[in-house]
């Protein structure tokens, strides 16, 4: 007997990781100045496993679904990796002020 999953279903199965991604909300986790700074803060959430992008204007013309966050510069993350991406900038940036 065929069971009665849809296509939908059928993919969750097959990759949940991929369906939680892309149920997942991306939030701003900082602004920046300088595309260097931001450069070198999603360096340092990429080695600790975060994924990270950065935003600005341009990238609101290839890729819109960013329109609603757009003020300038940003490093944006998914909403469950927000929490841990502000420790590691902020536990970076204790370990240089207390050099």
């Amino acid at each position: 007997m065929l069971s009665s999953y849809t296509f939908n279903d059928y993919n969750c199965i097959r990759n949940p990781l991929k369906i939680s991604i892309m149920e997942d909300k991306l939030i701003t986790l900082k602004n920046y100045e300088t595309m260097v700074d931001a450069m070198f803060d999603q360096e340092l959430l990429r080695e600790n496993n975060i994924e990270s992008s950065i935003n600005n204007e341009d990238s609101v013309e290839l890729m819109p679904m960013f329109g609603e966050i757009n003020d300038g510069l940003r490093i944006v993350v998914f909403e469950n990796d927000y929490e841990q991406a502000i420790k590691i900038l902020e536990e970076y940036k204790n370990s240089v002020d207390s050099l």
